[in-house]
């Protein structure tokens, strides 16, 4: 029930929307989109422990992020997906986005995004290697059919405008 109530106020986004500080500091998602879990709970941002885990958890550690920073470097797109690093204050992640679900307006650094999806620590002998020491991806809604549905849906927040949606609801 609660994937179906923040599916629909992903789905239900305006354009723009009006942000007001929460008690981290970090700007409150718009029209309540929320972040959800693995176990499908509302998360709240997590900055710092998405910090601590890029240096205490070993290569592939997986979890839920919902971090929100600046912009400080767009990569080459990638096999159809875009590329970019987030700082988080006292470190960064690089923030990797399927093209399939919409395209992104022109990212340049110093935008602001929040971006929920899978956190993973990123060894130095990873297999497909970042240059931040941990990645989030699947920042995008899960259609299901790719992964049996494993994911939660995840989205990204551009200077107040969501993206991630399934090309049916985009506007």
């Amino acid at each position: 029930m609660n994937t179906f109530i923040g599916l629909l106020f992903f789905f239900g986004l305006q354009s723009n929307a009006a942000f007001a500080a929460n008690e981290n500091g970090a700007p409150d998602l718009p029209n309540n989109l929320q972040c959800l879990d693995q176990q499908h709970q509302a998360m709240n941002y997590n900055n710092n422990q998405v910090l601590q885990w890029e240096k205490s958890t070993s290569d592939q550690y997986l979890s839920r992020g919902l971090v929100q920073g600046k912009i400080t470097q767009v990569y080459p797109n990638k096999n159809g997906h875009t590329h970019f690093a987030l700082n988080l204050g006292a470190g960064g992640i690089e923030i990797i986005y399927n093209d399939e679900f919409g395209e992104l307006p022109a990212l340049q650094v110093g935008m602001t995004v929040s971006a929920c999806g899978d956190y993973i620590t990123v060894g130095p002998n990873a297999r497909l290697p970042s240059p931040m020491p941990a990645i989030l991806h699947w920042v995008h809604y899960n259609p299901g059919d790719r992964d049996g549905g494993r994911h939660p849906s995840g989205f990204l927040v551009i200077e107040g405008k969501a993206y991630g949606k399934p090309s049916s609801t985009r506007n």
